[in-house]
């Protein structure tokens, strides 16, 4: 296992946890989303607007492709990212992949109205793109169910996770 991919929808807490994740490592953090606004000069919400869903999921798949060389790297994948069956297989490639499962109370409850998501501008679109991309992260390699606690402990138990996996690969 050379990174760990946490997945999950918007509103996860995928970047916060991911963040803590790294220190408890001692590894590097990269949020795909940072990632690609940086490339693209433009924020996740203007990308959309811009360019289109289509052009933004390459970008994803840009990125997910740079990450192949790297190690000891945490890594917070877009809401959608591993939705994408060519993005998912690049991100899975020598990572752990924990999908963080949230109920979709919370999800809503941290969009909130006036969100920039560019996917929760049509709120009644939401919970059926919440139960299809279930599906997807599904596939990962640990679920770690999130959104009742701190950000810390919710860190705390996904680092847990990520130990109990690395020892089980190691046999």
């Amino acid at each position: 296992m050379r990174r760990v991919v946490l997945v999950g929808f918007m509103a996860a807490g995928k970047s916060t946890i991911g963040a803590r994740l790294a220190r408890r490592l001692g590894w590097d953090f990269l949020d795909m989303d940072r990632r690609i606004e940086e490339r693209l000069g433009l924020s996740v919400a203007e990308a959309f607007a811009r360019l289109g869903e289509p052009a933004f999921r390459a970008e994803e798949e840009a990125v997910a492709r740079e990450l192949q060389g790297r190690e000891a790297l945490v890594v917070a994948a877009g809401g959608g990212a591993f939705a994408e069956q060519r993005t998912r297989a690049l991100l899975r490639t020598d990572a752990l992949c924990v999908w963080l499962r949230v109920p979709l109370a919370v999800v809503e409850a941290r969009i909130g109205a006036g969100s920039d998501r560019p996917l929760a501008a049509n709120r009644a679109r939401i919970p059926a793109l919440f139960a299809l991309r279930a599906t997807s992260y599904a596939l990962a390699d640990a679920v770690v169910d999130v959104g009742a606690g701190a950000p810390d402990e919710e860190a705390q138990r996904v680092f847990e996770v990520v130990l109990a996996c690395r020892s089980d690969r190691r046999r």
